[in-house]
């Protein structure tokens, strides 16, 4: 008897626990930290800690559209966000565009993802009814846009659907026409012994040359770098083989050298 009591009684125990309801129990305890962008976090945190769930998240979306002007280096245009600045640098016509580290044939998508993530909460956000956002919410906002500016730090700058030298005037990479000359006759003449390039940058820095600017005719491929292996020696030295590196104008680059000559 007192054995099928307890058989009963153990019976009786798992007939009343439901393993899949007792799991629910669980919580599991992670810091939101470790998902989050470091702009977020010194951006939009202090806010969520407090409370202002929809004031984090709306300036989550903002850190994410300055984050953005900042890689495509565009300061003057202040009343172009949302969609419409997506559009623009990750979508088609003359300007310079960001480029997504998977490849090219994902580029639309990558637009579609920031446009529709900026249509559905920065525009919802922008407005009163904003305030429903609560803590469940924002959280997914913070690590949504965390992803977006991780894609943005990924990614890279295309010159190459500009507008050719108009276009690079026109967007301010260049001030005219003699200082995108100037560079690249500048550049057409550096040689590196050993692949050193330490002197180049400084004469750019030195000439008011930008980063950008020197990116910008790489990409265009209006200049290329070559090397080889030479013998570094001077007569009567021994032989002293290693890396010699040169900067050349493509034919292109030629081409558009002969045009800024004859304007």
């Amino acid at each position: 008897m007192v054995l099928q009591g307890i058989r009963q009684g153990i019976k009786k125990d798992l007939i009343l626990v439901d393993p899949l309801k007792e799991s629910r129990k669980i919580i599991m305890k992670i810091e939101l930290d470790i998902f989050l962008h470091p702009r977020i976090t010194n951006k939009c945190i202090s806010l969520y800690k407090k409370g202002f769930f929809p004031e984090s998240a709306f300036n989550a979306m903002k850190q994410v559209e300055l984050a953005f002007k900042e890689k495509v280096g565009i300061e003057d245009e202040k009343h172009l966000f949302g969609s419409r600045l997506y559009e623009k640098y990750l979508g088609s016509g003359k300007s310079i565009k960001l480029k997504v580290p998977l490849g090219d044939n994902l580029q639309k998508e990558a637009r579609e993802v920031f446009k529709s993530v900026s249509s559905y909460y920065r525009n919802y956000l922008a407005h009163k009814e904003g305030n429903k956002v609560d803590k469940i919410i924002c959280t997914r906002i913070l690590i949504i846009t965390s992803e977006l500016l991780d894609l943005i730090r990924a990614s890279s700058i295309s010159y190459t659907e500009i507008g050719g030298i108009e276009g690079l005037i026109k967007q301010g990479i260049f001030e005219n026409k003699l200082q995108l000359s100037n560079l690249l006759s500048f550049l057409s003449s550096q040689v590196f012994p050993y692949e050193s390039f330490d002197g180049m940058f400084e004469d750019l820095i030195r000439k008011d040359y930008t980063k950008t600017q020197y990116e910008a005719v790489f990409d265009l491929g209006l200049v290329e770098y070559h090397s080889e292996i030479r013998d570094h020696s001077h007569p009567g030295e021994p032989e002293d083989w290693d890396d010699f590196g040169w900067i050349e104008l493509t034919p292109q680059g030629r081409k558009i050298m002969n045009q800024l000559k004859n304007s």
